[in-house]
């Protein structure tokens, strides 16, 4: 990176088909798409990462923004020597995905923006949650994510997924979480959509509290063409709650 810190990549070996790079949510890492690489890689070469202060990246002590870790995408991509790429983030990386759109256009190839809004007020809720997180650890918010993230009729048909994603969040660091936390309440895409000119699809859960479809709209209202599907059935971490239609869905878009 050009602040020298270390991210963790995993990068396909080079199968001569196109460059797929997944972005992750807050409190994940490259491990939330485990559903995804069987489906993804009989069409692209999948790159995956974890964001600093996740999974197995540094954790700097210095402040996070959307634009940061926007351009830890970007030399993700240089890092694997791919001029541009289909890129699919969701939630959090789904705001990297489209900083990366607006804002260095020419490494975009179609984007997919999942479980994701450009403005996600209260800026206090953040910065609580980033309190929490350095004051109490991960412990004191898993719970509360893993019911964001998933209906409660998953939570009881597929307890070792959800206890899986669960033991995921409590593994990032602390301090990655905050600074994070921290730079989703300063971000705000609103102005920048208008710049996105690439293809793009909108994903939402019909049952995700924390960003419902009416409010995952507003991509769809100043991006250019952009088109939403909504996964039924599921609720923020719908490519885990939902696989088949959710993997479905993108290839049709990706591959058309």
């Amino acid at each position: 990176m050009d602040d020298r810190i270390r991210l963790n990549v995993e990068i396909d070996p080079d199968n001569g088909k196109p460059a797929l790079l997944l972005t992750n949510a807050l409190g994940a890492d490259m491990s939330m798409w485990e559903h995804q690489l069987p489906a993804f890689r009989e069409h692209f070469r999948v790159i995956r990462f974890d964001d600093r202060g996740h999974g197995g990246s540094d954790v700097p002590d210095t402040p996070y923004t959307i634009d940061r870790l926007g351009r830890d995408a970007r030399a993700v991509l240089d890092a694997a020597e791919v001029e541009s790429a289909h890129v699919v983030g969701l939630s959090k990386g789904g705001m990297v995905a489209a900083w990366l759109a607006a804002n260095k256009p020419d490494y975009v190839e179609k984007l997919v923006i999942c479980a994701s809004a450009p403005h996600m007020p209260p800026r206090d809720m953040w910065e609580g949650r980033a309190k929490t997180a350095r004051n109490e650890g991960l412990a004191a918010l898993a719970d509360a994510a893993v019911g964001r993230w998933f209906r409660e009729a998953f939570r009881h048909a597929a307890p070792e997924t959800v206890a899986r994603i669960r033991a995921m969040i409590l593994a990032t660091p602390a301090e990655g979480y905050a600074a994070c936390c921290e730079a989703l309440g300063e971000m705000d895409l609103r102005e920048d959509l208008t710049l996105i000119q690439t293809p793009t699809l909108v994903v939402c859960g019909d049952q995700d509290a924390s960003v419902q479809p009416a409010k995952a709209r507003e991509w769809v209202a100043s991006i250019d063409g952009a088109r939403m599907e909504v996964i039924r059935n599921a609720a923020h971490l719908c490519n885990v709650e939902q696989p088949a239609a959710f993997n479905a869905t993108l290839l049709g878009f990706l591959t058309a």
